[in-house]
């Protein structure tokens, strides 16, 4: 009788080893990730210099492409867990729009490829590259749409979409947070034109937990 009893706790035991094992493997599978990347995309892993409020996930953006580090969508998670969504985005707008430097240098660079034309429209094209960055390192969100909410898979999010006019360019930057079982997350998206940015955002709009 006693073997029995002692074969039938080993049974139990092990029973509840097993659903412990399976209820991690569960909340694991829960957080992982996941967008729906085009083949001319590529992903990787998304890695910052320290930050105590973020942490970098995931970043995706075009295969074998000279512009490919003007086109991209970056995924984070928050640490907090508390947030004011309009004013956390506004405050990251400020901190993403370094990224407009990058492109300045891009159209202004000696070995620019559009170099020409920005030679035969200098006296109206110059001015108005000046006058956007003079005016988005102040006050960025001048250039950008009132907050609206979309939906995904994982349901409701904020977004701001803002549009630096450079010259004969635009540089587009779109910042989304969401938040999902008490996690934010957030997806920063750039591009130069306004076809590519919509090939981005159609990416992001795929975000869903696994």
């Amino acid at each position: 009788m006693k073997i029995k009893f002692f074969k039938i706790n080993i049974y139990l035991i092990y029973f509840i080893f097993l659903l412990n094992i399976f209820k991690i493997s569960s909340s694991y599978a829960e957080n992982i990730e996941v967008f729906d990347i085009p083949y001319d995309f590529k992903e990787s892993a998304l890695v910052l210099d320290y930050n105590e409020s973020i942490t970098g996930v995931i970043k995706i953006n075009p295969k074998d492409s000279f512009f490919s580090e003007y086109t991209w969508l970056k995924l984070y998670k928050i640490k907090d867990k508390e947030l004011i969504i309009n004013e956390w985005l506004h405050d990251r707008l400020s901190q993403e729009i370094h990224n407009i430097i990058n492109v300045e240098r891009l159209l202004r660079g000696s070995d620019s490829p559009i170099l020409e034309a920005r030679m035969n429209y200098s006296l109206t094209d110059t001015p108005s590259i000046d006058k956007t960055i003079k005016i988005a390192t102040i006050n960025p969100e001048l250039f950008c749409d009132d907050l609206v909410e979309g939906f995904n898979k994982e349901g409701k999010y904020s977004q701001l979409y803002c549009s630096y006019p450079l010259g004969l360019f635009k540089f587009y930057l779109v910042l989304r947070l969401q938040k999902i079982n008490d996690i934010y997350y957030y997806i920063g998206t750039s591009a130069l034109n306004h076809i590519r940015i919509r090939k981005v955002l159609e990416i992001a709009n795929t975000f869903s937990l696994n």
